[in-house]
């Protein structure tokens, strides 16, 4: 073989190892988002129940959105405790009668900050902001059984 045949091939071996490459790295990055989307359902979905599940009088306890509760993602989840479970129980009022019928419960997950999975990132590439919206989100209506 002659030089020349030699450096072709490298070229062309090194142009196929750059796609796979590139291939491998979009699908890992998939599969991330994907498992990071999942494990943000799953605690919503948990924390949505065990509020759900609290007696009337808790519920009547926690306030709107101004008063939201944020904690941070449980240390198993693939966020470790870097992002941020929101939620809050918001009354509905019926507007003749203004009394409460229900409550609507409202979980968000958001992933961190700092998250190069989920971050927006500028034409000149600096990360310019978080995610714009959660990762997951469960509401659900608890209605008013009466007891205190």
């Amino acid at each position: 073989m002659t030089l020349v045949e030699v450096l072709i091939s490298v070229v062309l071996m090194a142009a196929a190892a750059a796609i796979i490459y590139e291939g491998i790295f979009y699908s890992y990055k998939t599969v991330m988002r994907s498992r990071a989307r999942l494990d943000a359902q799953g605690i919503a979905f948990d924390k949505i129940m065990e509020i759900y599940n609290q007696r009337t009088d808790m519920i009547r306890n926690w306030g709107g959105w101004t008063g939201a509760v944020i904690t941070s993602t449980p240390p198993n989840s693939v966020f470790s405790t870097n992002g941020s479970v929101q939620w809050a129980v918001v009354p509905e009022t019926n507007p003749p009668a203004a009394q409460i019928d229900y409550w609507t419960i409202t979980v968000r997950v958001w992933a961190p900050s700092n998250s190069p999975l989920f971050s927006v990132v500028a034409t000149n590439g600096t990360v310019t902001a978080a995610y714009l919206h959660p990762l997951a989100e469960y509401m659900v209506l608890r209605y008013d059984d009466g007891v205190l």
